[in-house]
């Protein structure tokens, strides 16, 4: 029986370290190809963490490397965590995900009260967006809170759960409900409520003005324009590849407001533990992690792309989970298969979506084909 246990143990050692080389093989190709400075890289198998590894340098300028604990900006990766804050709240019976946003923050536009909560995750809010977004500019719309609220309220509502358009409005009025309902201030009730249990402290809260030690230089892989001042958008409004090589990247603005939208940059290691706590059921019950996976069904019938803060898909007979963020973030869960990948770059543009499926296949018996594969 020893002996048995001994051949088992060195067999199963053996497969980890040749799927970890595998890895490495997959990761400094796709970096290489893609120009990428910096990567870290999580995988995550039937509840426990199998590989934790970060490659590259988290600054070009000053050749420091990335190291497990390089904070990368998360973008809408945020967004998760203001979903499960907000499941949270339903799980305690103090909200419900059909209230009207109105309900909690009455200076709200009248026009506004068919919004519910379940809008706002699922991106079906028809509520003007409170940026200027053309894809890869995400600019504010005010400098102020209340500058911006009287400029929205000037803009048509379109009919809620009518159509899915990826919108920022909606998790700023998340947040603030979570703030009032919680009476804590949205950023504590994170980190007191869902981090803090967990034992999590790399994630911290800022955009690119805030001063993050330990955080990685962002770069770009499009194409500035002449001035410098924003990137390149071609006649059809979509971003432009650079034709010469990677660009510094410091103009990922997320004022206070955009803080649940956007405003975590996290470390590989927070990273691992918090999904790996989220998909064991250590943060949210599985039922209500099981509705934020679940395709948002529209007015029309159709389903888009996400469900409640959630994207998901279907491929190959998987159901595919998926968040990211910035272009540069990708967390992808396969939940028949318990299997989650992260992977978090410091370069916009570098397709983290393509890696994380190359990490998947190493793990799968059946490569994934991607649908939006070019």
């Amino acid at each position: 029986m020893l002996m048995t246990f001994a051949l088992w143990h060195a067999q199963a050692a053996h497969a980890g370290t040749s799927m970890a080389m595998q890895v490495d093989d997959v990761v400094a190709k796709d970096m290489a190809a893609r120009h990428t400075p910096g990567a870290s890289v999580a995988v995550i198998k039937d509840g426990k963490v199998v590989l934790e590894k970060s490659y590259g340098v988290a600054s070009v300028e000053l050749n420091v490397p990335a190291t497990n604990a390089t904070l990368y900006p998360l973008a809408s990766t945020t967004k998760e965590f203001t979903g499960v804050a907000i499941m949270t709240l339903v799980e305690q019976g103090k909200i419900s995900l059909d209230d009207s946003v109105r309900k909690y923050l009455p200076e709200l536009p009248a026009s506004w009260a068919p919004v519910t909560i379940r809008h706002c995750l699922s991106h079906t809010s028809g509520l003007p967006d409170n940026v200027a977004d053309d894809t890869v500019n995400v600019l504010p719309l005010a400098g102020t809170r209340a500058d911006l609220m009287a400029l929205l309220a000037t803009r048509p509502v379109k009919a809620p759960g009518a159509s899915m358009v990826y919108n920022q409005t909606g998790f700023m009025l998340l947040g603030e409900i979570i703030a009032r309902v919680s009476g804590m201030p949205y950023e504590s009730y994170i980190n007191d409520r869902l981090l803090k249990p967990l034992g999590i402290t790399g994630l911290q809260w800022g955009d690119t003005w805030t001063l993050i030690p330990g955080r990685a230089s962002l770069y770009t892989a499009l194409q500035p324009t002449a001035d410098h001042s924003k990137l390149q958008l071609d006649a059809k409004g979509a971003p432009v590849m650079s034709t010469d090589g990677i660009h510094p990247f410091g103009s990922k603005i997320a004022t206070e407001w955009l803080m649940p939208a956007a405003g975590l940059s996290g470390n590989i290691e927070a990273m691992s533990t918090w999904e790996n706590a989220l998909w064991t059921g250590k943060v949210i019950k599985p039922a209500s992690l099981a509705l934020m996976a679940k395709p948002y069904v529209m007015s029309d019938g159709k389903t888009g792309d996400f469900g409640l803060a959630l994207m998901h898909d279907s491929q190959q007979g998987h159901v595919t989970m998926h968040t990211g963020g910035g272009a540069a973030v990708w967390i992808t869960t396969i939940p028949d298969e318990h299997l989650t990948v992260i992977v978090l770059t410091n370069l916009q543009a570098s397709q983290p979506y393509k890696l994380v499926a190359g990490i998947l296949d190493v793990y799968l018996a059946t490569p994934l084909k991607l649908k939006n594969d070019s």
